[in-house]
């Protein structure tokens, strides 16, 4: 729907993983991601980071902390992704052509929220071995070879979940001796798929 409403003549970039399509303090920008995984975050005042939302083909990012007036957002590229980038003038000339826009843009702002209230409550109210398990899976891409991988650092996915290393370290060897994942440098790969959206569902527990 984005591509043939905003997409349309406005050229692709391409962003390799772990660089920021936006980036908090400068201008801005609305992007629609073509291709790949993008994260949106904040940074608390302590540093750490809160994952507000995933972005796949098809979604758009910056749209709501322009809307907001806000410069605090940032967009991480987990994977190589290609987005086309474009500002509001072009979504406003696009809204004087379809009457429908501005009530899809309603939509996708409210979609936003509540993803980002259900971060919060994730954040204050779920076990740690949720929060790893679920951004597991948001961030986790089908390979050539039909498994589910997750090109991540301990650190970048840390940073993700909202906490330190040592302990996504801990629960990455927990769900590796729980034969959930495996892991390979600078990836993980998922062994067994519906144990891990039981745990990112918290309807089990990790044989510890």
């Amino acid at each position: 729907m984005w591509q043939e409403q905003l997409g349309s003549g406005v050229d692709e970039t391409h962003v390799t993983a772990g660089a920021l399509i936006l980036r908090a303090g400068q201008v801005p920008r609305i992007a629609l991601v073509m291709a790949g995984i993008v994260r949106v975050f904040i940074s608390t005042p302590l540093g750490r980071q809160m994952t507000i939302r995933y972005a796949r083909s098809g979604d758009l990012v910056g749209l709501s902390p322009y809307l907001a007036g806000t410069d605090q957002w940032n967009a991480e590229a987990i994977t190589d992704v290609s987005v086309k980038v474009f500002t509001f003038d072009h979504v406003r000339s696009a809204g004087a052509h379809d009457p429908e826009l501005p009530w899809r843009i309603a939509q996708h702002v409210a979609v936003v929220m509540v993803e980002a209230l259900r971060t919060v409550a994730d954040a204050s109210g779920q076990p740690i071995t949720v929060r790893v398990a679920r951004h597991l899976r948001e961030m986790a891409l089908r390979g050539i070879d039909g498994r589910t991988v997750v090109h991540i650092s301990h650190q970048r996915l840390a940073d993700a979940v909202g906490t330190v290393r040592e302990v996504v370290s801990r629960e990455l060897t927990a769900l590796r001796a729980d034969g959930v994942i495996d892991r390979t440098a600078g990836a993980v790969r998922v062994i067994d798929e519906d144990r891990l959206a039981s745990l990112a569902a918290g309807q089990s527990t990790l044989r510890r």
